[in-house]
């Protein structure tokens, strides 16, 4: 049974069947598989343009040769040649089983059964990637959205949507979805032929429904929290007609497909862009960014989203200094971690926490390999591994991606591991980029970024799974005293501490999780293990000191001060000198402007001049022409005249007058 669509349906059919398995399916083969990723990328994206992979990296040097191989092919010829390529060699009857297979959810059923979906994307993102390595799959959908950074995205019944951005120093407004069960792209809002909002049909005699809200300004450097059905943007930097004194919140409702702006009671923050909005508790802590001018700022500010208020946030401890561009996670539902970013004056590469049930700020010991500051990167929390990836410095943009074990959070120091490079001309090596996790998977799933060229790029990454964690057992060995009590029946879990003084005071701590349970009583060659189930405990994290701590806060805090005040003293120096140059080579540009026109002039009256010669001469031809011409006449004039005389005088002498 040949599929009946016309094109470029039957090519997206096609693609569909390829990406996800149906029952009876054959097998593909590698090189197969090739041939279709790149006339599926000579269909969808064009001709290859992107930069030649590093050797080493065989699978995305394949890839890149057989796309670069074909050329300037036509779009509509590489779908025709994707299809006859299934129809012929791989499964002619592969219409028949797509059509037994049935068709996937639409997006409102996959966003209302996040379960499904989830299994869905989960297959289809282990089969995207291999382990260990950046990849890009095959993504379908007949339009994908524009190139960008400093967007947002969020994920939400197995969707990530992609809100917002900056392209070419023009803001974005609109939002799109990725199914993950499918990696399809859809339009969704603020998208020419983006699918319509869906209003219920009024009941008779009631009132006409208002007409649907607005739609979200053009906006970059926001930040996305998903609640509920919904999305929150808050902030962003946005056109100055749009702009406010005070932070903008926006809620999207993803059923409705219709944004709608909310008004939090109590004092909203000013505002801002580049910051980050985390939901830690029920509660979206929103931290540093910068404003209008381009200042870092260092505030926290609390929003509770079911009351729609703003909280006041008094906080102890030492916070971080002002910046933007950093990256934040939530942990446990309870710390707010906050890592990197940048000022006016420089990068950072520190690690902050706040407890929000005490509000303590305090810097978390690391250990590892330490990661290079940077700023505009982007992360994501995966189990308890939080990755970070992308960035830059000022000079270059960072290739690594990093790991930090958060497991041992406020009892041991945390680790920070290394876990690929990235090509330098790859969109994970870039700024503004996005970074989402999909825990089904195990996948990591980045989006567009910018570094000297923007990206609109699907990204996966699957990172290696540790070595499976013990349970919450731990073993403790108690010295060999009386016989042991009767075994107990099925079902009995309890365990007689030890009696002895050592033990008694080990048993405490070990309950509380203040102290591993092997190191809490010495070892003896007679000791027997004794497992005990032990509840994991979400840790203290360390008071700060208060009289030395204070002040050497209170330092840092002067120092920061000063150098923010120098750095922004250099900084207005540097606009100044920026200024100046650009007023001196825009001047250079009007005198050589002006130099290209007199030359351009000096030549047309050259040229009026060689012309004006050319009629000279041609007149002084026409006056000797003229003078010629006259004599001629004359000698006929003499010739006709001498003529007559002639006649005269012969008819005389012959007689015949």
């Amino acid at each position: 049974m040949a599929c009946p669509l016309p094109y470029p349906e039957r090519f997206h059919a096609a693609v569909d069947y390829v990406v996800k398995p149906h029952p009876g399916a054959k097998a593909i083969e590698d090189e197969t598989r090739l041939v279709l990723y790149a006339l599926h990328q000579q269909a969808t994206v064009g001709p290859c343009t992107e930069p030649k992979p590093w050797v080493w990296n065989v699978v995305e040097s394949a890839k890149w040769q057989a796309w670069v191989q074909l050329g300037d092919m036509s779009s509509v010829e590489a779908m025709r040649l994707y299809v006859k390529l299934l129809d012929e060699e791989i499964q002619p009857d592969w219409w028949a089983l797509k059509e037994s297979a049935g068709k996937p959810p639409p997006i409102e059923t996959a966003q209302q059964d996040g379960a499904a979906v989830a299994s869905g994307g989960a297959q289809a993102l282990v089969q995207a990637a291999a382990v260990g390595a950046w990849a890009a799959p095959y993504v379908e959908g007949a339009r994908r959205p524009p190139p960008r950074y400093e967007h947002a995205v969020a994920e939400l019944g197995g969707h990530m949507y992609v809100v917002g951005g900056n392209c070419g120093g023009r803001y974005l407004g609109d939002v799109w979805a990725l199914e993950l069960a499918t990696l399809t792209w859809r339009p969704v809002s603020g998208v020419k032929s983006a699918p319509p909002t869906p209003q219920p049909p009024p009941q008779e005699g009631a009132a006409l429904p208002p007409p649907p809200p607005g739609g979200l300004p053009p906006c970059a450097g926001h930040a996305l929290v998903a609640w509920g059905t919904q999305l929150l943007c808050l902030g962003g930097h946005t056109k100055a007609k749009d702009a406010a004194a005070a932070m903008a919140v926006r809620c999207f409702d993803t059923l409705a497909r219709a944004w709608t702006q909310l008004s939090p009671s109590a004092q909203a923050p000013t505002s801002r862009g580049s910051h980050s909005a985390t939901l830690v508790g029920g509660r979206v802590f929103v931290f540093g960014g910068e404003d209008a001018s381009r200042r870092p700022l260092g505030e926290l500010h609390v929003l509770d989203p079911a009351s729609c208020s703003w909280q006041p946030a008094t906080t102890s401890g030492v916070p971080p200094s002002p910046r933007s561009a950093h990256t934040a996670v939530a942990f446990r539902d309870r710390f707010l971690l906050v890592f990197g970013g940048g000022s006016v004056a420089a990068c950072y590469a520190d690690l902050h926490a706040l407890d929000t049930h005490t509000m303590t700020w305090s810097q978390p010991a690391v250990t590892g390999t330490a990661p290079s500051p940077r700023a505009g990167h982007a992360g994501a929390l995966l189990g308890d591994t939080w990755y970070v990836a992308g960035g830059g410095n000022n000079a270059s943009g960072c290739t690594d991606m990093l790991a930090l074990d958060l497991g041992g959070l406020g009892a041991a120091p945390l680790a920070w591991a290394p876990v690929t490079t990235a090509e330098p001309r790859s969109a994970i090596a870039s700024e503004g980029l996005s970074l989402l996790a999909a825990p089904a998977a195990g996948a990591l799933v980045a989006f567009g970024g910018y570094n000297g060229r923007y990206h609109n790029t699907v990204q996966v990454f699957r990172p290696e799974r540790p070595a499976a964690k013990a349970e919450s057992i731990a073993t403790i060995k108690v010295d060999a005293g009386p016989p042991a009590a009767p075994a107990k029946k099925a079902g009995d879990t309890d365990v007689h501490p030890p009696t002895n003084g050592k033990d008694s005071k080990a048993a405490p701590a070990a309950a509380n999780g203040g102290l591993p349970l092997r190191a809490a009583v010495p070892a003896k060659a007679d000791q027997k293990p004794i497992k005990l189930a032990v509840e994991p405990a979400v840790p203290e994290l360390p008071a700060p000191s208060s009289g030395a701590g204070a002040a050497l806060a209170a330092v840092q805090r002067d120092m920061a001060a000063a150098k923010e005040a120098a750095a922004a003293e250099i900084a207005l120096m540097r606009r100044q000198l920026a200024s100046a140059q650009a007023a001196t080579s825009e001047a250079e540009k009007r005198a050589e402007a002006a130099a290209a026109e007199a030359a351009e002039e000096a030549g047309k009256v050259m040229r009026l001049e060689v012309a004006l010669a050319e009629c000279r001469q041609a007149l002084a031809r026409s006056a000797e022409l003229e003078k010629e011409v006259e004599r001629y006449r004359r000698l006929a004039r003499e010739a006709e005249e001498s003529k007559g005389k002639g006649s005269s005088v012969w008819s005389y002498i012959s007689g015949a007058s």
